[in-house]
C-alpha cells in the first residue's frame, strides 16, 4: 500500500500534522464493516494504535490497523478540497469503498 498526497494535499498539511486513515465501525453484526474517513491531525496527538504506512512524502500518512488491512494491495491518492480556512481531505477510492472493503469487492487499482 503506498499513499502519494498530490500538491494540494501537501500545501494543506501543517508542518506539525499527518494525514490519518480511520476506520470507523459501522454495523452491529460484523465487526470488520465499516467505512474510510481521512483527516488531518497533529503528530503529537496520534494514538499509538495507528501504523505508519508507506507514503510519498515520507511520514504523512497513519492508518488505522482494520484500514490498513483492506487498503494493504492498493495505492491511493490524497487530495485536499478547500473553502475559506476549512479543509477536507479526500482520496481517489469509490465512496462505498469500506463497503465493498468489507464484502471483497473492493475494485483493484
Amino acid at each position: 500500500m503506498t499513499f502519494l498526497l498530490d500538491v494540494l494535499a501537501r500545501n494543506a498539511l501543517r508542518p506539525h500534522e499527518v494525514v490519518v486513515v480511520d476506520w470507523h465501525v459501522t454495523g452491529l453484526c460484523c465487526a470488520d464493516s465499516g467505512e474510510f474517513s481521512v483527516r488531518a491531525m497533529p503528530r503529537g496527538r496520534l494514538h499509538r494504535g495507528l501504523r505508519a504506512v508507506d507514503a510519498t512524502p515520507h511520514g504523512a500518512v497513519y492508518a488505522h490497523p482494520t484500514a490498513w488491512a483492506h487498503l494493504a494491495a492498493r495505492d491511493v491518492t490524497v487530495s485536499c478540497r478547500r473553502i475559506g480556512p476549512v479543509r477536507w481531505f479526500t482520496t481517489d477510492l469509490p465512496p462505498d469503498a469500506g463497503l465493498r472493503a468489507c464484502m471483497g469487492r473492493l475494485p483493484p487499482n
